[in-house]
């Protein structure tokens, strides 16, 4: 808790410090054979900084070092741990997508909004326009994010008969967001 405090509270550095120690943690061989309901918040943790740096691989493969350490002792809790993934990552991509619109809605009167010189050269050298470029610029990273989490789950899960209520609700959520995007 005192790593994520000084993470959380400085600089996106700390923040890659301290992913890349619990990523470490998560990965050490020593802890194999002991379980701990201890390792389900640590994993939470690491789920949690991953997704504030956008970082689906270190994601990805710290869900494959957690099954390995629980599928046998408490599958449980590697559902806990894909529900608050997929959970924070669904708020996260709503979030970007619901700014943006907020946005696009705050400019009512075209006359009154002055433009940039940035934007202006830019409008002259694309078709596409501000809206365009802000949801390309903040919507679509968090979109591949969301993608990619529902790929790694769907890969962890596909041979896992224990989880596969959980397979089921992500195959839905995965098949929802192509149909949406």
């Amino acid at each position: 808790n005192d790593l994520m405090n000084t993470a959380t509270s400085s600089s996106g550095e700390a923040k890659r410090w301290a992913l890349g120690l619990l990523h470490n943690f998560i990965g050490s061989k020593k802890k194999l054979n002991q379980w701990s309901t201890l390792y389900e918040q640590i994993m939470k943790r690491h789920v949690e900084l991953c997704i504030d740096l956008k970082n689906h691989h270190f994601a990805k493969d710290g869900l494959h070092q957690y099954r390995n350490l629980c599928q046998q002792l408490d599958p449980a809790s590697l559902e806990v741990v894909i529900l608050h993934l997929l959970d924070l990552t669904e708020a996260q991509a709503g979030a970007a997508r619901s700014r943006v619109l907020e946005g696009a809605a705050l400019i009512t009167d075209l006359d009154q909004d002055s433009e940039s010189p940035e934007s202006i050269m830019l409008s002259t050298m694309t078709v596409e326009g501000d809206k365009e470029r802000s949801t390309r610029e903040a919507v679509v990273p968090w979109l591949k994010f969301l993608w990619e989490t529902y790929r790694a789950v769907l890969e962890l899960l596909h041979k896992m008969p224990k989880l596969e209520k959980v397979y089921h609700k992500t195959c839905e959520k995965a098949f929802k967001f192509c149909q949406d995007y």
